[in-house]
């Protein structure tokens, strides 16, 4: 649903599973730079082994203006966090004209100043991850795109499934993928 094409510039916020599969997207499509804004330094090594140009820490330094001095403003910016303060960075990091497309499902309010899209004529979109995209996904992925395994950050047994996979999850934010094996 993104107007991204081969040369045009990105940022994606957010690199957990969603947003590092679109950092992998866009790498297919031609992107010339990717930009990832994450906190996590696990997943910020993950997207620039992806394929990223740069993986901003947000904490430590002011992300739209690394992605606006690299890109002038991207064409086209990905939000996959569904932090409400994330949605107006992810507005200002796009040109004029540029695109901001929301992949996030929230669970709250977000909000920014309407003018920062209508003065510089930017377009906002939303899209659900589940679009009838699997076909085409699943053939790319047979080709050599989209390898699964790159996403995976632990591998455990599944009687280790509580301590090991639910728990870490909810405790570390670092985690992609945890892969779970079956018994044999």
């Amino acid at each position: 649903m993104s107007k991204i094409k081969a040369g045009d510039t990105a940022a994606v916020f957010g690199a957990g599973p969603i947003g590092l599969l679109v950092v992998e997207a866009l790498r297919v499509a031609g992107a010339s730079q990717i930009h990832v804004v994450e906190p996590s330094d696990v997943r910020r090594k993950k997207a620039l082994e992806l394929g990223a140009t740069s993986a901003i820490d947000p904490t430590s330094a002011d992300a739209v203006a690394a992605i606006r001095a690299a890109t002038g403003g991207v064409h086209v910016a990905f939000e996959v966090t569904g932090v409400p303060q994330v949605l107006p960075q992810c507005i200002d990091a796009t040109r004029h004209e540029g695109q901001t497309l929301i992949v996030s499902i929230w669970e709250k309010e977000a909000a920014f100043h309407p003018n920062t899209v209508v003065l510089k004529e930017r377009q906002l979109l939303g899209t659900i991850a589940y679009r009838n995209v699997y076909p085409a996904v699943m053939e790319l992925m047979t080709q050599g795109y989209f390898n699964a395994d790159k996403l995976v950050t632990k591998r455990i047994a599944i009687e280790d499934i509580v301590p090991e996979g639910f728990e870490a999850l909810v405790a570390e934010k670092s985690h992609v993928k945890i892969l779970v094996k079956a018994p044999e």
